[in-house]
């Protein structure tokens, strides 16, 4: 059977080797963390995400004895060897990102004069943004924990550096555009 896992699964196999937890339970952990600003982790595919786990042998559910229509979920021994895997192999290997903005620019002469500043101007808008939310997020994470403080700096560094190149581009194209 193929070991591989999605981020998504990857993700809730992670919360669920910490404690058993029920659906609820996750989403209230993602919440909390943050865990929207840096995970592909939709409220709506928590529960699909658990029972393809269970199906595939990576996860278990057991009735919960407080509330019988609610499962709690745990990984599997199987489940914890490939979490483990998973987890070695996120830190290990570099995985390529295929942004839309590299389209965008190979695409840039398509651009009505004007129209691809512009949209420049709202990506840096967005990220600005979105450096809120992260460090908002950051700033409700657990401080005790270095894993955690690490991820949310990853996030934001990588962020704060499209911001700088955002910024140098904008004004090389910025130049070419007034060209045109």
């Amino acid at each position: 059977m193929d070991d591989a896992v999605t981020n998504a699964e990857y993700a809730v196999l992670g919360l669920l080797a910490e404690r058993p937890s029920h659906g609820y339970d996750l989403e209230q952990t993602i919440r909390l963390r943050g865990m929207r600003e840096w995970t592909e982790l939709a409220f709506s595919s928590i529960y699909f995400i658990l029972n393809r786990l269970e199906r595939r042998g990576l996860a278990q559910s057991r009735r919960d004895p407080q509330k019988k229509t609610r499962k709690i979920f745990s990984p599997t021994k199987r489940g914890r060897a490939v979490f483990q895997a998973a987890t070695l192999k996120a830190l290990a290997d570099p995985h390529p990102v295929y942004p839309s903005i590299l389209l965008g620019l190979s695409n840039w002469p398509a651009a009505p004069p004007g129209a691809g500043s512009r949209a420049l101007e709202g990506r840096l808008e967005n990220l600005m943004d979105t450096v809120g939310k992260v460090e908002a997020a950051a700033q409700r994470a657990p401080t005790n924990l270095p894993h955690i403080a690490a991820l949310f700096d990853y996030s934001l560094s990588q962020l704060r550096s499209e911001i700088e190149w955002l910024r140098r581009t904008m004004k090389l194209l910025g130049e070419t555009d007034e060209q045109d």
